[in-house]
């Protein structure tokens, strides 16, 4: 081994078959920095990553001391204005005057009741006459109330059940008064209803839309003081009408009726299912021989309907 190619010179011993070396002798002047450079690692970051490292930190330190000053600040704000608002409620809750069970009005003005509900109930009675001054108890405004919606449902299931019979005994016939040559039965008298319904004179009002059976029945002896065939014709007829006026016929029956000994005999039933619209007016009328003059006719009428 020469000096050129090494710069230590090492020897070789052996001991129980094992080689080892050491250095024995070293160049004092061999170039260690070259050395370092060649063996040591590359440091992990440059100069000026490490200045940007510091400049960061600088500006995180800022940016907590910004938010602690604001938070800081905020905090004194929320308790200036705890300060300022709990002496606020203090007082209004001092001025507020409790509430207790001697400030509610143990009686109500009985008239009051009777002109909201159209009813007064005391005591479970039904009172019709009420003064001014009169006081009722919450136990009469209660019972007056549930009476009133009682009422109110039973009402309401009434309609929906309508029926109702009316009769007339009028004994002579009359002129329709939409007609020149009609008869109309008139005066007509609730018999049975189950709500209440609108009859005026010749007219029968509709109370609630739906489909309606519908009859009708009338009994005519009639004296008559003109000759006669043996036969002669009656129409009878239900009509009706959505405004009053012009009146056409829902259902009608053409019956023969004999005469004998100047009298004429008619019984005629109709009946008919008919939708009709709430306010529908409605008639029975009669049709006779234009060329007699009839005396008291009709012996009795009948006219009802109920809904389906």
């Amino acid at each position: 081994m020469s000096s050129s190619e090494e710069n230590c010179s090492h020897q070789y011993s052996g001991n129980n078959g094992s080689a080892y070396c050491t250095v024995v002798n070293c160049n004092p002047n061999m170039d260690t920095k070259g050395y370092a450079e060649d063996k040591l690692l590359p440091l992990p970051f440059s100069t000026k990553d490490h200045h940007n490292t510091i400049l960061s930190y600088h500006k995180l330190k800022i940016s907590f001391m910004c938010m602690l000053i604001l938070n800081a600040l905020l905090l004194v704000v929320v308790v200036i204005c705890m300060l300022m608002i709990v002496p606020n409620i203090s007082t209004m809750d001092d001025k507020t005057p409790p509430q207790s069970s001697d400030t509610l009005p143990d009686h109500v003005a009985c008239l009051s009741i009777k002109n909201k509900l159209n009813r007064l109930y005391r005591n479970g009675q039904m009172v019709e006459n009420v003064k001014d001054g009169d006081k009722c108890s919450m136990e009469d405004l209660m019972d007056s109330f549930i009476q009133h919606v009682e009422d109110v449902m039973q009402k309401n299931k009434s309609l929906d059940s309508a029926a109702f019979h009316l009769v007339t005994n009028n004994t002579y016939t009359e002129r329709c008064q939409d007609s020149k040559t009609l008869h109309c039965l008139k005066n007509w008298k609730l018999s049975m209803n189950t709500t209440k319904i609108s009859v005026k004179d010749e007219i029968i009002e509709i109370p609630i839309s739906g489909p309606y059976f519908l009859y009708s029945r009338v009994v005519i002896n009639a004296k008559v003081n003109s000759h006669l065939n043996d036969m002669e014709t009656i129409t009878h007829s239900i009509r009706s009408s959505n405004t009053g006026h012009h009146f056409s016929d829902i259902e009608t029956s053409m019956v023969k009726c004999g005469v004998i000994k100047n009298t004429m005999s008619h019984i005629s039933y109709i009946e008919k299912i008919q939708y009709l619209e709430q306010g529908t007016k409605i008639k029975v009328a009669l049709d006779f021989p234009k060329d007699i003059i009839m005396q008291p006719s009709v012996n009795s009428g009948a006219f009802g309907m109920f809904k389906l």
